[in-house]
């Protein structure tokens, strides 16, 4: 059930990011995460149709964990790239060499088929299986902590949404050590084996939603200042004529402004005007525009009359 409502939540954020952002970490995060948790099924598309699409050897376990490795990979990079720390993100080749090290003893495990969803507990016995297991995971969980040291400076709605989606991610990662550990070398018995098998899961993928909980804030929120932003400066190009529209979204875009800050310079103009009753608004707009107001009155106090 939760893996259905993440890839739904990844899927919507995947489709409505794809025509702006698909260039940028943050979209090929949510991409390869959908790809990661598609691999459990969708609709008729079970995990055994699928893996047998791929011959049948479990090769779908390996799909599955390369494109989860991918995905935290390209949400540190947005992270970083988000902080402005482009020093902080992580190679393209580092990411080939991260999947390599766990694809190797993928390839050297005994009998990978037939197709199985206890794959790996099943052969847990093997050498192979616990060290493609054990660095996967590993691997994943190194990159929620580095997310994480990134993100400890911030404190904003997004941020804590992140951080404590990563930091479930972190804690599903080392249970998930630790089973494959104690179950690999120690003298445990069928019932432990199966019993706490999916143990990690719960916070694992808890993690992963509450962090396309972010996403879809963090897309909610620019969708919100970009609407309101256009509004206001339509209503404040009414005073300055055909051209100023279109010249202050050049200027804001070559000054580097962001929506809320073209919205506060359009504000002050549009309150300065009707101070001074040189701007007219509708009943409609009125009452639209002292929302507005309410929305930005700490940036309004702090912006000079």
């Amino acid at each position: 059930m939760i893996q259905a409502i993440c890839l739904v939540a990844l899927m919507i954020v995947v489709a409505l990011r794809a025509r702006s952002s698909w260039h940028k970490p943050a979209w090929w995060a949510t991409a390869f995460g959908a790809i990661a948790v598609a691999t459990y099924g969708i609709l008729w598309a079970t995990p055994v149709v699928l893996d047998g699409m791929l011959g049948g050897r479990n090769l779908l376990t390996l799909v599955r964990d390369a494109a989860a490795v991918a995905a935290v990979w390209f949400f540190h990079n947005a992270v970083a790239a988000q902080q402005r720390k482009p020093e902080k993100k992580l190679p393209a080749w580092g990411l080939g060499l991260a999947v390599l090290s766990f694809t190797v003893p993928f390839l050297l495990i005994s009998r990978p088929g037939p197709t199985s969803s206890a794959f790996v507990l099943d052969r847990l016995d093997q050498f192979p299986v616990w060290l493609f297991s054990s660095i996967y995971i590993f691997i994943v969980g190194a990159l929620a902590a580095r997310a994480i040291a990134l993100l400890s400076s911030e404190k904003t709605v997004m941020t804590r949404f992140y951080v404590l989606g990563l930091s479930l991610m972190l804690v599903g990662s080392i249970i998930e050590l630790m089973y494959l550990a104690a179950t690999h070398f120690g003298p445990t018995n069928p019932d432990f084996r199966e019993s706490l098998y999916y143990v990690a899961e719960r916070p694992f993928f808890g993690g992963i939603f509450i962090t396309v909980l972010g996403f879809l804030w963090v897309y909610a929120v620019r969708v919100f200042w970009k609407h309101l932003a256009r509004w206001t400066l339509r209503i404040d190009a009414r005073h300055e004529g055909g051209e100023y529209l279109a010249r202050s979204l050049a200027t804001s875009s070559e000054n580097g402004w962001s929506d809320r800050q073209l919205a506060v310079n359009s504000a002050v103009n549009i309150r300065d005007r009707l101070k001074i009753g040189t701007q007219a608004l509708s009943r409609r707009e009125h009452a639209l525009f002292s929302g507005v107001e309410h929305l930005l009155s700490n940036h309004l106090e702090r912006t000079p009359r």
